[in-house]
């Protein structure tokens, strides 16, 4: 049943997406808005009781009305499951930005593939801005952004609906979500247990998630991503969302840090042109006579081999490594290719929940 009901779900979003300021979206956060506020006591256990009201009562309430849905009839169990899957799961409150962003720059207009980034980002952070974002920042951002989305809205859910009886785990890991969303900038106890909770709940599935985008994607350079640079990310789990769909596409979602050369471009060029001795004989603490012949003074302490290897190199301090390098930075139709990525980790957990249903009938 548990695949009927996902298919099903799916269906309807499709034809009728949810709205993102929903009802009973609207009501959860008001929970949870009102226990963060209501037993605000400066103390982890008032912050642990009141995640646990926020969170745990609606997810064991969802569980009892699950299990009397099923105990009057199947088909009552299958609409409740497609109906709390159908609020659970958001693959159109994202997607439809996705659509819009493409076919902006498919047009070659960038302000209105700001604009369409803008009021997408605006949505979960006002502080948020576009306005001077090149083409290649859009497409990144937009990739980075819709991956997270994905899972955190699809994948994370169907993991956790399939791994608890009837629709109990997509509401914890959505609720779990919510109070995060809500609680996380909070600096005392009530937002370290926001985000520590969702880490619990999340480790997995963001696991689950990267080795699907192995699968369908690049398989080598996704697990790469995901052991080698995941870790320089804040979050790490983010990171390993992040950067296995990235090496499964292909492309560096993440900018290089800056390079730490010996001196800057304009002091490299002037110390090995053929001025560089005059200037730096002033001011070099060496009397020129002590030099050997033929040897130009160094110019603020580096010499002219210094500055020549330091313009010329660009891997040597391993910074750069080739993988990195080689990896292009996102453009439209990497975009498109991450729309398909996305659609192909679909695809791929809807047969896994196929194939244990099977097993479920047959046994």
């Amino acid at each position: 049943m548990s695949f009927f009901a996902l298919l099903l779900a799916f269906l309807a979003e499709q034809i009728r997406p949810l709205p993102r300021n929903n009802a009973v979206h609207e009501a959860a956060r008001s929970l949870i808005r009102w226990a963060g506020h209501a037993l605000d006591a400066g103390s982890a256990s008032y912050a642990a009781f009141a995640w646990t009201l926020a969170v745990v009562v609606p997810t064991l309430f969802v569980w009892a009305l699950g299990s009397l849905m099923w105990a009057i009839h199947p088909i009552f169990s299958l609409l409740f499951h497609v109906l709390v899957l159908w609020f659970t799961l958001g693959f159109r409150q994202f997607s439809h930005y996705f659509t819009e962003l493409q076919l902006a720059l498919a047009r070659g207009d960038l302000m209105l593939a700001r604009r369409h980034l803008h009021d997408w980002m605006r949505s979960t952070d006002e502080t948020w801005t576009s306005d001077t974002l090149t083409l290649p920042e859009i497409c990144r951002t937009a990739i980075e952004e819709g991956v997270v989305a994905s899972h955190r809205n699809v994948y994370g859910v169907l993991f956790w609906y399939a791994v608890l009886p009837g629709p109990a785990g997509a509401a914890l890991y959505r609720l779990a979500g919510m109070a995060r969303h809500e609680w996380a900038a909070r600096p005392d106890a009530f937002g370290n247990i926001a985000r520590r909770a969702f880490a619990v709940l999340d480790w997995l599935p963001a696991r689950m998630t990267a080795i699907g985008f192995a699968i369908v994607g690049n398989f080598e350079e996704a697990l790469y991503g995901w052991r080698q640079r995941a870790a320089l990310w804040p979050d790490p789990q983010r990171g390993i969302v992040v950067e296995s769909a990235a090496g499964a596409l292909g492309v560096r979602l993440t900018p290089l840090p800056p390079k730490p050369l010996l001196l800057t471009a304009t002091a490299a060029a002037t110390a090995a042109s053929p001025v560089a001795p005059l200037q730096a004989s002033a001011a070099s603490p060496l009397p020129p006579g002590s030099l050997p012949p033929g040897t130009l003074p160094p110019l603020d302490g580096v010499t002219p081999e210094m500055a020549s290897a330091a313009a010329s190199s660009d891997t040597d301090d391993g910074i750069d490594p080739p993988d990195d390098a080689e990896r292009r930075l996102p453009d439209p139709p990497a975009l498109h290719a991450a729309v398909g990525l996305l659609w192909r980790s679909v695809v791929l957990w809807m047969f896994l929940l196929l194939l244990l249903s099977l097993a479920g009938w047959a046994t």
